[in-house]
């Protein structure tokens, strides 16, 4: 029947349209499926940060050990590509206990991580949207400590984030995959960052295909109605992929440099903590 014809080339071209441009550049808002090449370049001014402990050259400093190499080399990707893309810069310290460091506010944590970050200057300005993963392993403490950007709106989110995908980890011990998978929770969250396969994207492409399909086979067999439907939910579809390709571009890189930005303390974006996050415990 020619409705078919038509339908089917229809169908077509929205599918060359709209499938191979989104898988592209879900690919690109994919910091694991990215291929870094040739990596940050991790140079830091040799600032002493004393009496806090000096961060390593990247995005991770592992004072008390709880990463593998291979571990850490794959947060620090994740990390660089994240600022690459979007400006956060999310930082992972993980120390022993914060007693050992004589002479910093180290009455608590949150007095602690308020102090570091600040010492530090995490996060770029004028956004000053930057964010510390504390871990004191020894104190059976961790900290989610935010920038100033944010106000103290977000605290409900770092605390979600802290009591069920962090702390759980650790209360079995799981140092390494609650730091994991903790920065992808923070990435996601404070980011709009996706580590791993986007997901939803995925499934809203392959549920376009699927309705066209229904859809061709209800019109050939004079069920025109229901065609309608699945035409109407196929709309639905391309639309929701619309705004999804669109919060992907909208984090793609902004310019082609692959070094660590120069600007603000020691290799730091100069940013300052408004106080705001949260702690857990375990």
């Amino acid at each position: 029947m020619w409705y078919s014809k038509i339908s089917k080339a229809i169908c077509i071209s929205i599918l060359l349209a709209v499938i191979f441009p989104g898988i592209g550049n879900a690919q690109q808002n994919n910091p694991e499926s990215m291929d870094s090449g040739h990596g940050p370049d991790w140079e830091r001014s040799q600032k002493d940060y004393w009496p806090f402990p000096n961060p390593d050259a990247g995005y991770v400093s592992d004072h008390a050990n709880l990463l593998s190499d291979d571990e850490q080399e794959k947060i620090e990707r994740w990390l660089w590509e994240i600022e690459s893309k979007t400006g956060v810069e999310i930082i992972v310290m993980t120390i022993y206990s914060i007693d050992d460091y004589a002479g910093t506010p180290n009455d608590s944590i949150e007095e602690f991580a308020t102090a570091l970050f600040n010492t530090y200057g995490i996060g770029n300005m004028p956004a000053n949207d930057g964010v510390l993963l504390l871990v004191a392993v020894s104190d059976r403490q961790a900290r989610i400590e935010l920038g100033a950007g944010y106000g103290r709106s977000r605290d409900a989110d770092s605390r979600i984030i802290m009591n069920s995908v962090i702390t759980p980890k650790f209360k079995n011990a799981d140092y390494a995959e609650g730091i994991t998978d903790g920065v992808k929770a923070i990435a996601l969250e404070f980011a709009q960052a996706r580590i791993g396969l986007n997901w939803p994207l995925i499934i809203l492409l392959a549920a376009v295909p699927i309705l066209v399909l229904i859809a061709i086979s209800l019109f050939m067999s004079g069920k025109r109605g229901w065609g309608w439907v699945c035409i109407g939910l196929l709309l639905v579809v391309l639309l929701a992929i619309f705004f999804v390709v669109r919060k992907t571009l909208k984090h793609m890189p902004r310019s082609s440099s692959s070094s660590w930005s120069s600007g603000g303390l020691g290799g730091f974006g100069g940013g300052f903590s408004g106080g705001g996050g949260a702690t857990g415990s375990w």
